[in-house]
């Protein structure tokens, strides 16, 4: 995987000095790719440059984790936060501009709420989550609109906690993805 040093100053090939670890559940990999703060993968490898640190990753399906992890999002208990609700909006390919008259807001607005790290307020939250799940192409998530009692206990297990969750995406044989949450000690 070929990586090249920024830092002009020291110019080398990080390709000629990197190496390969494999990421486990003891030492997951950070996937700041994703746009989210808190994600991170199993079973997959990646190279370090012993130079400088820089990192490269080699992740299949691409497609399916981002699917995942939406799903993930979307359902899980804690609070959106900014980064999240700007990942839940490009899965539904919305530009700020279209996305903000959603949630009654300015695009502005919503990219000051996309770029801060705390909690959505609650309202706001629900409301993108349920935006998600209605436009979303993915029929798991939009199986919860079937069954009146299903969405009521969907929608009122949300914010059961005010921690945040450390996302881990873990792959699968046939390039599948597991993505589950687990929550940050206060």
């Amino acid at each position: 995987m070929p990586m090249v040093a920024e830092n002009p100053v020291a110019q080398h090939c990080c390709e000629g000095c990197a190496q390969k670890r494999s990421a486990t559940p003891e030492t997951p990999y950070h996937f700041v790719g994703s746009g989210l703060p808190n994600v991170y993968l199993v079973g997959i490898d990646y190279y370090v440059c012993a130079e400088c640190n820089k990192q490269a990753a080699e992740i299949p399906a691409m497609k399916q984790l981002f699917e995942a992890l939406g799903r993930t999002i979307v359902s899980k208990q804690s609070p959106l936060i900014g980064p999240e609700v700007r990942f839940l909006r490009k899965r539904l390919a919305k530009k700020a501009v279209e996305f903000s008259p959603m949630v009654s807001l300015t695009p502005e607005y919503l990219s000051a709420l996309e770029n801060n790290p705390d909690p959505v307020d609650p309202g706001r939250d629900k409301l993108v989550r349920v935006i998600y799940r209605a436009l979303s192409d993915d029929k798991k998530l939009k199986d919860v609109f079937q069954k009146h009692q299903d969405f009521q206990k969907w929608i009122t297990s949300i914010h059961n906690t005010g921690r945040g969750e450390r996302i881990i995406a873990s792959r699968l044989r046939n390039n599948q993805w597991r993505v589950e949450t687990e929550l940050i000690a206060a």
